[in-house]
């Protein structure tokens, strides 16, 4: 056995041993040459460490080879003395490896020696560990990724999958990309200032960020029915710490707006928001949305008035990224969201669906 498998010697292995008789430095488990050893010490017995460990497994604090309650000491030293003039041949002899090493310095020989199998991440074949780096250098199985273009392919694809030309075909498709999110963050910085100035200080708003609601950090709630003055279905929420544990790589977890609230509220397909009272009217002004577990979600709000169509509004949202939707709709009464399409996001652990996360709404004050 090589060192790194942390049991017995073959005797076989040992060279010019000719002048000392080994067959007292056996263990009494693995009957092969002691690796490691340890001893009871009751009776002085040594063993290969991996060897009475396992027999520990399934005789606990038993010794072996008196029966008595088995208390570890070191090995003594007259046997680790006589290991120390051994000369053993490398476990990866067969491979080509023709050092003899001192028993005492086997282990780090064998950890480091160039004759030992490694497998190749490209190709799967088994490669010397002296000749590996030279291997890997040019094996065509290898992947590789440009460092400015970022695709990944293998270099022996090179000249199909990453010609100059597709290089900068690729980098300019990032570039065109990068833009498009800017386009859309600045977008959404216009809609927010816009929001800014139509607020005058004579008009008291809510901005409902769901922070007040009732505490909920390991479980999942639906928002009071009456809540902010208004009349709440189908809308659920959760706490930070509930959606970073149970959904680490979902909207759910990663909506949360830096320093802003530790809840976001979240529905499935449809869900509403109406005045408490039917003579009540609100102006909705803003919601900051975004898809939970898709992309390319389409939402769609509408606005009513005594059961009356006044407003709808449709749009994209992407997984992941809050999105601001200016309305600025007046004296209405009731609020339908409906949330359909899109495709499951590759990454996400959450359900696949029509979820939409909440993370704020701005209106005025009910009159």
């Amino acid at each position: 056995m090589s060192s790194k498998q942390q049991q017995g010697l073959s005797s076989h292995r040992i060279r010019d041993s000719s002048e000392l008789s080994v067959d007292h430095l056996n263990c009494s488990i693995c009957q092969k040459l002691l690796w490691k050893p340890v001893a009871c010490q009751s009776c002085e017995t040594p063993f290969c460490s991996a060897c009475i460990y396992q027999w520990l497994i399934n005789n606990p604090k038993k010794c072996p080879n008196c029966d008595e309650n088995y208390i570890e000491r070191e090995c003594p030293p007259f046997v680790t003395k006589l290991l120390a003039q051994l000369q053993i041949a490398c476990f990866y002899e067969s491979n080509g490896c023709k050092q003899i090493i001192p028993y005492e310095r086997l282990d780090k020989h064998e950890t480091e020696c160039g004759f030992q199998y490694q497998q190749c991440p490209g190709c799967q074949s088994q490669i010397l560990k002296k000749d590996f780096d030279n291997h890997t250098s040019s094996c065509a199985s290898i992947e590789l990724t440009c460092q400015d273009c970022k695709l990944i392919y293998k270099r022996g694809e090179a000249a199909k999958k990453h010609t100059e030309k597709i290089c900068v075909k690729e980098q300019l498709r990032q570039l065109r990309d990068e833009c498009k999110e800017n386009k859309r963050e600045v977008h959404e910085l216009t809609l927010q200032l816009d929001e800014i100035r139509i607020l005058k200080p004579s008009i008291t708003t809510i901005r409902i960020t769901f922070n007040d609601l009732p505490k909920s950090v390991d479980q999942l709630k639906n928002i009071p029915k009456k809540y902010s003055g208004l009349r709440w279905s189908r809308i659920a929420y959760m706490h930070k710490s509930y959606a970073m544990l149970k959904y680490p790589k979902s909207a759910y977890a990663t909506s949360f707006i830096p320093d802003g609230s530790s809840y976001i509220a979240y529905f499935q397909d449809n869900a509403s928001i109406s005045a408490e009272n039917s003579n009540e009217q609100f102006t909705l002004f803003s919601v900051t949305a975004c898809a939970a577990s898709n992309d390319d979600q389409q939402l769609t709000i509408i606005g009513y008035r005594n059961n009356e169509e006044i407003n709808t509004h449709t749009t994209t949202l992407l997984f992941g990224k809050l999105q601001f939707i200016l309305l600025h709709w007046k004296d209405i009464d009731n609020i339908i969201f409906n949330s359909f399409g899109g495709t499951a996001h590759p990454d996400c652990s959450a359900s696949p669906g029509c979820q939409v996360v909440l993370t704020q709404l701005t209106i005025s004050q009910i009159d």
